[in-house]
């Protein structure tokens, strides 16, 4: 039993380390519509399982040095919006809501 609590600790310690950031993802603009939390590993790009997104609410930021992009098209390549994920930013604050000019279709996390 008293296994259990350090173990736990641990992995959590672990699983902040990896995760760049977490949002909840708004089909509308200024955070309306249907939503869905989302999270961005380190130095990835995800463009699957991913719904159109008109804004967004920061939920966690993620390690230093790392920028969140928002990207129009998939594959994190073009038209994009980005802000530091790591508390960083004047737009990118937690529990701020963020429209973008676009529906992103594509969010990435880059080592800056």
């Amino acid at each position: 039993m008293h296994l259990i609590k350090p173990l736990a600790m641990a992995l959590s310690c672990l699983s902040t380390g990896a995760l760049s950031f977490k949002i909840r993802a708004f089909s509308g603009a200024d955070c309306t519509g249907s939503a869905r939390e989302i999270n961005v590993w380190d130095n990835t790009c995800r463009d699957t399982d991913v719904p159109d997104t008109r804004s967004f609410r920061v939920l966690a930021y993620g390690a230093k040095r790392q920028r969140a992009g928002f990207y129009r098209y998939g594959s994190c390549m073009e038209e994009r919006q980005d802000w530091w994920a790591d508390g960083g930013s004047d737009t990118f604050i937690i529990d701020r809501c963020v429209t973008l000019n676009f529906d992103a279709t594509a969010y990435g996390s880059v080592s800056a």
